[in-house]
This record gives C-alpha cells, sequence and structure tokens, in this order.
C-alpha cells in the first residue's frame, strides 16, 4: 500500500484497461492528457491485438496482457463488454485480486456478481456516459463492501478527469443509466425534432443543425457555470406574451413531461432486467 500511495504522490500511478473499445479508450485518452498517468504507467489489454497495436502507437502507452495488467498497476478500469466480463474475471490471476483497486463500467454488473467472481478485491462500480471522449463525461459511481475511502476519492479523481462524476448508493444506478448514461441519446432524439421544426420553418438543415446545436451546448454551459436554476432560467428568457411564451404553451399542454418520464423509467426497467442476467 505505502508503494502504491508513493507512486500517486509522484505523478508515476499504474493504471491498467482490460478491454480499450470507445468508452474505455476515451477515459485512457483523458487520464493522459490530465496527467494523472504517463504513457508508460498505462497498461492496456483488449481481445483486439490490432486495438492493442493501435494505442500502443497512438498514445505510446505498453500493449500488455491480463496477468502483468492486474499484477503491475494500482488501478484496474474493468472495461469490456458485460457479456464477456464473466469469462474475463476467471482469467485474472487470484493472487491479484488483492493489489489493485478494480473499476468496473460493465453495464448491469452489479457490485455482489462482481465481488462473488473477485473475492478479496476493492472494487467501484461506474456508470459513464459517452461524452467522456470530450471530457465532458457524467459517471455515476458505488463502492463495493471492501473498497476503502482513499480508493472512492482516488477512483472521483480519475473519473473527473473525463467529465463530473457523482457517489451514489448502488440502489440508484438504474435511475443513473436512464438519465446520464442513455440521456445523450434522448436529448439528441429531441434536439433531432427540433433540427426537423427548423427545417419545417424553411432553414437548411445544415443551418438547423447549427443553430440547434450551439443552442444546446449555450443553453447546458449557462445552466452549468452560472448554477441557475432550470426553472429560473426558462422564467429568465421568456416574456409576457413574446415568442417563447407562444412555444411554451404548446409545450405545457403537451405530453412532453409525461413522455420523457416514462422514457427513463423503461431505460431504468431494461437496466434492471440487464442486472439480473448471468
Amino acid at each position: 500500500m505505502e508503494k502504491s500511495i508513493e507512486r500517486r504522490s509522484c505523478g508515476t500511478l499504474n493504471v491498467g484497461f482490460i478491454g480499450a473499445g470507445k468508452m474505455g479508450g476515451a477515459i485512457m485518452a483523458s487520464l493522459l492528457k490530465a496527467k494523472m498517468a504517463r504513457p508508460g504507467n498505462v497498461f492496456v489489454c483488449d481481445a483486439s491485438e490490432a486495438r492493442r497495436k493501435e494505442l500502443a502507437g497512438s498514445l505510446r502507452v505498453k500493449a500488455s496482457d491480463i496477468a502483468e495488467t492486474t499484477a503491475k498497476c494500482d488501478v484496474v478500469f474493468l472495461a469490456v463488454k458485460p457479456q464477456d466480463m464473466g469469462a474475463m474475471l476467471e482469467s485474472i490471476p487470484p493472487v491479484n485480486l488483492k493489489g489493485p483497486l478494480y473499476i468496473s463500467i460493465a453495464a448491469g454488473k452489479k457490485l455482489q456478481w462482481l465481488e462473488e467472481r473477485m473475492p478479496c478485491a476493492r472494487v467501484v462500480r461506474v456508470m459513464p456516459n459517452l461524452a467522456v471522449s470530450v471530457g465532458l463525461g457524467m459517471s455515476g459511481f458505488c463502492k463495493g463492501a471492501l473498497a476503502k475511502a482513499a480508493d472512492v476519492k482516488l477512483a472521483a479523481k480519475l473519473l473527473r478527469c473525463t467529465g463530473k462524476a457523482v457517489e451514489v448508493p448502488e440502489s440508484q444506478m438504474d435511475a443513473i443509466t436512464a438519465l446520464s448514461g442513455s440521456g445523450p441519446a434522448f436529448i439528441s432524439y429531441a434536439l433531432q425534432a427540433m433540427i426537423d421544426g427548423g427545417v419545417a420553418l424553411g432553414l437548411d438543415e445544415e443551418v438547423a443543425t447549427e443553430l440547434g446545436l450551439q443552442t444546446m451546448l449555450g443553453t447546458a454551459a449557462v445552466l452549468s457555470e452560472r448554477g441557475v436554476g432550470v426553472a429560473e432560467f426558462i422564467k429568465a428568457v421568456t416574456s409576457v406574451k413574446g415568442t417563447t411564451a407562444a412555444g411554451l404553451e404548446v409545450l405545457e399542454k403537451s405530453a412532453l413531461r409525461t413522455t420523457m418520464k416514462r422514457t427513463l423509467a423503461a431505460a431504468a426497467r431494461r437496466s434492471g432486467e440487464l442486472s439480473r442476467l448471468p
């Protein structure tokens, strides 16, 4: 433990990735960009030899295998597909389970499921979203039974290199999955509807897309950076009998709120179903 803490204080945290697809690769790139780990201290293990070589060449990380990664790293991200997680965990040498902090980003795999297959391991479960690829991700995480306060602090620090992170009870992970994990698709669906509406009013699709994207980006920035409440913001941009008020009147009469609640409920329900699969 002392050796691990010493490496962290020197900025030479050894970080491993078992699975380096879109999400794992994005987290890896964010940690390197934030200088939380140096390329020579990042170990990547992926079923695809081509992918290992690609990352070793582009990011200068070390192509590795499961045994070496779990033996040499302080933190290991478990980033394989959920259906491949069981077989992968069986390939970790038992002697290496006590060493690193394991951070699982596998959707639907609960802490109990992970810990049954990783006795003695310190585990943190995470639900990130695709925006980690541009440093604007939102991750919810919860700690396993053996994870210590220092492990939680380290996990949060690593995840915040990819955007924001919040610790929640595991009972809320299905809701996290629905709201922020699947949320980018739902927000994009609403954006597409706005673009289509702009096109119907005579705008070129390219122009409507640029207008919609920038409006969404600017709105998110104001709400996030100024700490303005959503309801307060809506009120601030709405003039009596103005254009915004006319549009909001239509929205208020629609089933949008109910539909969004049903959308999130369906996603959360499916998340729960996936967690019960073997």
